[in-house]
């Protein structure tokens, strides 16, 4: 399995574009998935750098309904006019992200619980409503996991055994016109079975990185876990001890790999790196890696 950064909130080389957002291509026995579209079309400045042909892709999947992941795919679907294109059906909803977020700490701990659910406080932060209704033919909306072709699958109903990131607090739904805290049920997550493994790509796990482990260990039993690939959502996660937990359950459950970056924040990495040692490595723009 080949899976190359299209796009993240870092690069190394300078001749590459970045921007806050991920976008990953996937190949996998000559199955080729775009996973997530970055914030803009941007990532497509970078595909031929890297080798990849947009017209190629045969499957496009949007982790959930973020515009960092779904932004970029209104230029997506002008580029390759045959790739399924799937979303849960949850996506359609619309989403927004209190500016509470972006405060300095001190003034987030006491200002945020008055504001929290206030539509002047947020700003919208879901997909493009009216490109996802002109592209209504072309998209395939689900609810269950689905297994889009053999042994690459999209799971939903992710598992709340354990907490889900801190930094979710900032980030609702409308529900009837009002705002309220969003549940992530628009997050999924691609699963790829091998002969050795699964591989686990998220986008965010919003819905927490143990969280989607325990619910791929659920829908493939006795099925070791090669890498899990994406963003980890812990930038505002506060305290070191909960992340060094997530950390030491990743070696408790033999997972073999960590590849991450974007919303995973460099505090948060530094802190997972500590006790993973050499089993995690970054996502940049342009990274390529082997599995």
């Amino acid at each position: 399995m080949k899976i190359i950064t299209l796009i993240e909130d870092s690069k190394q080389d300078e001749n590459l574009v970045c921007e806050f957002g991920l976008s990953l291509f996937i190949e996998v026995n000559g199955i080729k998935i775009l996973l997530d579209t970055g914030t803009s079309g941007s990532f497509i400045k970078n595909t031929q750098k890297l080798g990849v042909y947009l017209e190629e892709i045969d499957f496009v999947v949007i982790s959930h309904a973020h515009y960092d992941h779904g932004g970029g795919l209104k230029d997506t679907l002008k580029a390759n006019k045959k790739a399924s294109i799937y979303l849960h059906e949850n996506c359609v909803n619309e989403y927004y992200s209190n500016i509470g977020s972006k405060w300095p700490s001190a003034i987030r701990t006491f200002v945020h619980p008055f504001v929290k659910r206030s539509m002047m406080f947020s700003r919208y932060i879901g997909l493009d409503q009216q490109m996802l209704k002109q592209n209504e033919k072309r998209i395939k909306y689900v609810a269950e996991t689905t297994e889009i072709i053999k042994d690459i699958f999209l799971v939903t109903n992710i598992s709340k055994k354990y907490p889900m990131p801190e930094g979710n607090k900032f980030l609702l739904k409308q529900n009837n016109g009002k705002l309220e805290l969003d549940d992530f049920s628009h997050e999924l997550m691609l699963v790829i079975k091998e002969e050795d493994g699964i591989v686990i790509f998220s986008g965010c796990c919003h819905s927490g990185l143990l969280n989607m482990i325990e619910t791929a260990r659920e829908q493939f039993k006795g099925q070791p876990v090669k890498a899990v690939v994406g963003g980890l959502h812990l930038k505002l996660q506060p305290h070191k001890d909960d992340i060094q937990g997530i950390a030491k359950e990743l070696i408790n459950q033999k997972i073999r790999k960590v590849y991450t970056g974007h919303c995973t924040g460099e505090k948060a990495y530094s802190i997972i790196q500590e006790v993973l040692k050499d089993r995690i490595d970054r996502l940049f723009t342009g990274a390529v890696i082997n599995i």
